[in-house]
């Protein structure tokens, strides 16, 4: 009798792209530097001289740190006159911290990790 060997393959919702594109937030997310600027952020929209004095950042290094999240819409920057403001988009957040996908190879990293260490 032959044998016949079925092959299955799991497959993801999300293409590769779409995949990268969502670690990529959450590395970004989670930066220590990015994190310690969203956590001012949190609360509300903040003057950009307020972040300058409260982290010890540039105007550079603060554009920069947040370029990304600009980028995808976690923070918006607001220039009027002379003021800029920053402020996180927390819906946004939300959504993409509830996301039960984002946290699947965190688990299987740890599944892994624990399999090899037993």
């Amino acid at each position: 009798m032959d044998r016949i060997i079925i092959l299955y393959t799991k497959t993801n919702i999300m293409s590769d792209d779409a995949i990268n594109e969502s670690e990529k937030i959450l590395e970004s997310l989670f930066d220590p530097g990015n994190a310690e600027i969203l956590v001012e952020l949190k609360d509300g929209p903040k003057l950009l001289s307020f972040l300058t004095k409260k982290i010890a950042i540039s105007k550079e290094e603060l554009d920069e740190k947040l370029s990304y999240l600009i980028e995808k819409g976690f923070v918006s920057k607001d220039e009027k006159n002379d003021d800029t403001s920053y402020l996180l988009d927390t819906e946004k957040l939300s959504k993409v911290l509830e996301n039960d996908n984002n946290f699947k190879n965190i688990d299987d990293g740890l599944a892994k990790l624990d399999s090899f260490l037993n």
